[in-house]
């Protein structure tokens, strides 16, 4: 109980200072540079130490009859847009190596952010649909009894790793903050070669021939 609070006030106190940021952030109030850095951080840091605690406390000792995933995947998307975020407010208000390119403007769009949001939330509640009429857990550091292959699972073998990737680039364009969009393919990178793979050892050699041609079915990703 104490750990499961701990998290979640940390969660909103992180929350609740990305609000006041991105409320100055996306509007017209003026602000020193000093407080930007500070509220920038008073957001990321609780965040940060929020991720840390729940791989602690939660993340399976035992690595038996399940795949050895790196972490939680949610937390990975988490980590990365948060580190993205630190990433950008430290050159911006304090280090201020570099700028990003205007060419990558086009990517600070309420509407295309909007699309990819939107995408993101039919892409998991799809799969979560399809875990919940199999009565599989879909936290992949548990057992796998069966092989999804219905649903959305007949187009992408990773629909909730899609769809999670597009929840960070929409979020990315709906706070105007491009590196949010870049670290994306950071995700992309974690999720390819830390939780996919590992998964798809374990469902091999659980499933054997019924996973290959599964596998051979259905892509990757799209």
């Amino acid at each position: 109980m104490i750990k499961k609070l701990l998290c979640y006030l940390l969660l909103v106190f992180s929350l609740y200072n990305y609000f006041l940021f991105f409320e100055w952030y996306l509007g017209d109030q003026q602000i020193i540079i000093e407080d930007a850095l500070f509220l920038s951080l008073s957001s990321s840091l609780p965040l940060f130490l929020m991720i840390f605690l729940i791989h602690i406390f939660y993340y399976p000792k035992q690595h038996s009859e399940r795949a050895n995933v790196i972490t939680f995947p949610p937390i990975i998307m988490l980590l990365s847009a948060n580190l993205a975020f630190t990433i950008s407010t430290l050159n911006m208000y304090h280090f201020q190596v570099y700028n990003v390119p205007r060419f990558f403007d086009f990517l600070r769009s309420t509407e295309l952010g909007i699309i990819f949001f939107f995408l993101s939330f039919i892409i998991l509640f799809s799969a979560l649909k399809e875990f919940k009429r199999n009565n599989e857990d879909p936290i992949p550091t548990t057992p796998s009894t069966l092989i999804i292959s219905r649903g959305i699972y007949g187009y992408s073998r990773n629909p909730m790793y899609l769809g999670l990737l597009f929840f960070q680039i929409g979020l990315g364009m709906l706070l105007s903050m491009t590196h949010i969009i870049f670290f994306s393919f950071f995700t992309y990178l974690i999720y390819n070669y830390y939780v996919i793979k590992p998964e798809e050892l374990y469902l091999s050699k659980k499933f054997g021939k019924a996973y290959l041609d599964y596998k051979l079915q259905v892509r990757k990703w799209l």
